[in-house]
C-alpha cells in the first residue's frame, strides 16, 4: 500500500486503494471537513449553476431562521460563549479607555482640515492626521503636504539698500 501526505494535517497515513493513488485527505472527521469545505470552494468558483442554487438555499434558510433570532437562541444554548465574549468586551473598551487616556495631552484635530493659521510673518501651522491600525489615512479626502524650506528668509540689511 502506498503512503500520503494528508493536505490539512500535514501526517502520513496509508492510502485507501480504491481510491488508485488519487488520495489528499485522511478519514479524520476535521480533514474531511476541510475536504468538503476546498471542494465547496472549487465548485462555487468554477459552476454558475452550484453558486445560484447555494444562495437561494441560503436565502430560504434566513426567512426559516431570521438572523436575529438565530444568534438569540445560540447565546441561550451556548452560555460558555456570552461569557467569553462579555470578557473579550470588557478588555477591548478598557484598551480603549488606555488609548483615549494617553491621547488627552495630544492635539484633537479633524482629519480632513487643513488648519492654516497666517500671522505677518507669513508662518503657516499644519495639523497632523491620524491614522488607522494598518497605516491608513481614514478619510480620503484629506490632504497631506509636506513642507521643506529652501531658503531661510532674512530681512535685507538696511546699509546696502541704496
Amino acid at each position: 500500500m502506498l503512503e500520503f501526505t494528508c493536505c490539512f494535517c500535514r501526517q502520513s497515513t496509508l492510502s485507501n486503494p480504491k481510491l488508485k493513488g488519487n488520495q489528499h485527505y485522511c478519514s479524520k472527521a476535521e480533514c474531511q471537513e476541510a475536504r468538503k469545505r476546498d471542494w465547496k470552494n472549487k465548485r462555487m468558483l468554477s459552476d454558475e449553476v452550484f453558486r445560484e442554487k447555494q444562495k437561494e438555499y441560503i436565502k430560504q434558510w434566513r426567512r426559516k431562521k431570521p438572523a436575529h433570532q438565530y444568534m438569540s437562541n445560540y447565546r441561550q444554548n451556548h452560555p460558555e460563549y456570552v461569557e467569553m465574549n462579555r470578557q473579550k468586551q470588557k478588555e477591548r473598551n478598557l484598551a480603549c479607555r488606555d488609548k483615549q487616556n494617553q491621547g488627552k495631552a495630544e492635539k484633537i484635530v479633524k482629519v480632513d482640515a487643513l488648519a492654516l493659521s497666517t500671522t505677518r510673518t507669513n508662518t503657516y501651522e499644519m495639523t497632523s492626521f491620524r491614522k488607522d491600525p494598518l497605516g491608513k489615512i481614514v478619510k480620503v479626502d484629506t490632504l497631506m503636504v509636506q513642507l521643506k524650506q529652501i531658503q531661510a528668509l532674512s530681512l535685507p540689511n538696511p546699509a546696502f539698500i541704496g
